[in-house]
């Protein structure tokens, strides 16, 4: 995909701006202030936030706005961290990169969710970054292959990374083989989050017995994997 301008160094397309519990991942339960980017270069058939998904979505919002709402929430209750979320937040990589310069002189940590296929943008950040939560993306959710970006990015990715793969009814085997090849073949120990997906209309999620299976494929191989399921819908939080 060729970049597309969403964004400069002084203004990007946000969607949202709130405080709320991290529902995902390693870090689940923590109190967060989440930006929430417009624009993806993906489209997964899963995705919670379909309406981030289009290029151009979102309003144009200056660093000043943001920084405001930003202000506003950290001081009405504690933040440990800003998660930059989208969307896709590495689509707007020139005006991510200050932001999290910001957070960070404000006493907060950076968390950044991401696909794991915008691997240049992401050197622009990577040395900002306390935890990146990168997806790998599997072919039947996406349509697509996404393989070789992915190993690229967990190249150059810091060590505080995990990866998450969300898990549907349409997941298979060959897949998962795949997944647990790419992280031996990245060389670094990272931990593997397996998520059953959150149902939707038009999306079942993985068989639990198919899941287990999984988990344990990669325990045999890998030192970290564990099953999270999201929380959000659990908590009837955003």
């Amino acid at each position: 995909m060729k970049d597309i301008k969403l964004s400069d160094a002084d203004s990007a397309r946000l969607v949202e701006v709130f405080s709320s519990l991290q529902g995902e991942g390693l870090n689940l339960g923590q109190r967060q202030i989440f930006v929430r980017f417009g624009g993806c270069n993906l489209c997964c058939d899963y995705c919670d936030e379909p309406d981030t998904i289009p290029i151009p979505s979102g309003r144009l919002q200056s660093r000043r706005q943001l920084q405001q709402a930003i202000d506003k929430l950290a001081q009405e209750r504690r933040h440990e961290a800003v998660s930059w979320t989208g969307g896709e937040p590495l689509l707007h990589p020139r005006f991510l990169a200050p932001m999290m310069d910001w957070a960070r002189q404000k006493g907060l940590r950076n968390y950044l969710e991401t696909n794991g296929t915008r691997v240049a943008a992401f050197q622009e950040a990577a040395a900002l970054c306390d935890t990146v939560a990168m997806d790998i993306k599997l072919p039947s959710a996406t349509g697509r292959q996404t393989w070789s970006e992915h190993l690229e990015f967990l190249r150059v990715a810091p060590e505080k990374i995990f990866v998450k793969v969300i898990l549907t009814s349409q997941s298979t085997q060959s897949e998962w083989r795949q997944v647990i090849r790419l992280m031996q073949e990245a060389g670094i120990d990272i931990p593997l989050i397996l998520q059953p997906a959150t149902p939707i209309a038009s999306v079942e999620t993985i068989e639990p017995a198919l899941a287990i299976e999984f988990l344990n494929q990669a325990r045999a191989l890998l030192r970290c994997a564990r099953i999270i399921p999201q929380w959000h819908s659990v908590w009837g939080m955003p």
